[in-house]
């Protein structure tokens, strides 16, 4: 997420004690001795320990990245059970933490308590603070996805993202996080939040050709990408968007390999340039799969963030772009969220976006995660207009803000909802070959549509052979008691039926009923002429 956000909130809301004064009194190991939970990849999906295909869906809990640099606090003050459970409620499975590169590493005076955090913030409160919330998470089942989301070069305090990681600290940043984490089995390491090319006018406004940030650059470093060459430079900025210095761009690569030189093996995931919206827009995803970092465990997946107004927000994209990458490795949309349409400053109209790209994302097996978990005042709201992306109203109750949390809570809850069945299924044609009987029961109540078609083409005419359908008839079941359902039969399939003495036919029932999936039911049965 682009918008820098400044909250002040009480500082001892959010502070862990520390237990020890070093860094090193995190154990790595004990990260993964409560939790079951583990996931990696295995061909174009995620795979839990069982081996069954799972998808990351749920939100961001945004904070870690900003709090400890604006000196309040090592986040909102509810990284904690309850904040995970609250998630879990939403049948999240999954959370993406973004987190802050000078504050895990403990450099350029990071974290500072210049906002009266008492006691004072330290590297070490930052970590076991971030190590605590994931052991929480996982308590719930859900997995954590750590991301760097906020770094700076040099000597520059990291109070907003820069085009690329840093040279500097980034590598040296995944070597600490994956230390810690490698031992926990339910975590997935994002490499770099929102790469973009500066020079790129979908993404900055840099007129000097010597910042371009290149697929080569972004995938490796250097001018040539795996050949080598020069390294690559950018300009960073402050949080006003000012140039501050030209510093080298560490690729992905670099990332990904400095976590295996750890022995770490979880999954990695790496979004495409101009904010992670492009993953090769104009080559069916070929930008990202011929660049993608070479990860010799093969645990890599695609991170993309789907915002309105990007370039790819729509369907031919998502079709085009997306659907390609899928169909070989996960692709996992890290944030996306449609235009708060209900905030006073925002002229768009009501949207559907959020449902659409759900709706389209659960076709083809790709994972999401909305932004952002998080509180927003009024005045937040009103500053960010459109860009109010807040997912919860309060933290007494989670309760789901409009449009963007109602939305995904109601998505997530339908996903997971136990699907409708059917106890009674029997067919019989009744005298006369117009008419057949369904009779049907099911424990819920539910509203349904059955049809039909033959399993077999005929002609029936002078035209091309073709499966003949039967007719569609509407009902209502009550709860554990039989229904009879008569669907009349068209007037080919009648005389087909007549002609034949038996047809073998495949009927298709739909079901919904609240609190329920919607259920599709196949039957393949033989219909006898009476």
């Amino acid at each position: 997420m682009r918008l820098r956000h400044l909250r002040r909130v009480a500082a001892a809301a959010s502070i862990t004690v520390v237990v020890g004064a070093a860094v090193t009194a995190i154990e790595p190991a004990a990260v993964a001795a409560s939790t079951p939970l583990s996931i990696s990849i295995k061909g174009k999906h995620f795979v839990n320990g069982a081996g069954h295909v799972v998808r990351l869906l749920g939100v961001n809990h945004t904070s870690a990245e900003y709090g400890c640099v604006d000196g309040f606090g090592y986040d909102d003050g509810h990284f904690n059970d309850a904040d995970a459970a609250a998630i879990r409620s939403w049948k999240a499975t999954a959370v993406r933490v973004p987190l802050n590169e000078d504050c895990w590493l403990g450099i350029n005076g990071q974290p500072n308590s210049s906002e009266g955090a008492d006691p004072p913030l330290t590297v070490t409160g930052y970590r076991h603070e971030i190590v605590d919330y994931v052991q929480a998470l996982n308590r719930h089942g859900l997995y954590a996805i750590l991301d760097l989301h906020w770094n700076a070069p040099g000597a520059q305090v990291a109070l907003e993202q820069q085009p690329m990681p840093d040279f500097d600290h980034s590598p040296a940043f995944w070597t600490s996080v994956a230390s810690v984490f490698k031992s926990n089995h339910a975590v997935v390491f994002d490499l770099y939040n929102e790469p973009y090319d500066p020079t790129d006018p979908r993404s900055g406004d840099d007129q000097n050709a010597a910042d371009k940030v290149s697929w080569n650059c972004w995938e490796t470093g250097t001018k040539n990408g795996p050949d080598g060459g020069a390294p690559c430079f950018t300009s960073a900025y402050d949080d006003s968007n000012q140039k501050t210095s030209t510093y080298r761009v560490a690729g992905l690569q670099t990332l990904l390999d400095a976590i295996r030189a750890t022995g770490a093996r979880q999954p990695v995931m790496a979004g495409g340039l101009d904010y992670a919206n492009d993953l090769g827009d104009n080559d069916h995803g070929g930008a990202w799969m011929n660049h993608a970092p070479d990860d010799p465990l093969n645990q890599e997946a695609a991170s993309f963030h789907n915002y309105m107004g990007k370039v790819c927000d729509k369907l031919a994209c998502w079709n085009g772009t997306l659907a390609p990458i899928a169909a070989h490795v996960p692709v996992v949309t890290g944030e996306f969220d449609e235009d708060n349409f209900l905030q006073r400053k925002c002229n768009a109209p009501r949207s559907t976006f959020d449902a659409r790209y759900m709706s389209w994302a659960d076709a083809k097996g790709v994972s999401y995660l909305a932004w952002g978990w998080i509180v927003e005042s009024a005045a937040e709201k009103d500053a960010d207009g459109c860009s109010a992306f807040y997912l919860i109203e309060n933290y007494s109750h989670y309760t789901p803000a409009q449009p963007n949390g109602v939305a995904l809570r109601n998505h997530l809850r339908a996903l997971a909802a136990p699907p409708v069945t059917l106890t009674t299924f029997r067919a019989s044609v009744k005298t006369g070959n117009r008419t057949v009987k369904f009779t049907l029961r099911s424990p819920e109540t539910a509203h349904g549509t059955l049809s039909g078609r033959t399993v077999r083409s005929y002609r029936t005419g002078t035209g091309k052979a073709h499966r003949v359908a039967l007719g569609t008839v509407n009902f209502t079941l009550r709860a554990h008691r039989s229904k009879a359902v008569l669907l009349a039969l068209t007037k080919a399939a009648r005389r087909l039926l007549v002609r034949k003495h038996s047809l073998r036919v495949l009927i298709t029932i739909t079901l919904t009923s609240p609190g329920h999936k919607r259920t599709t039911i196949h039957h393949t049965v033989t219909l006898k002429a009476r």
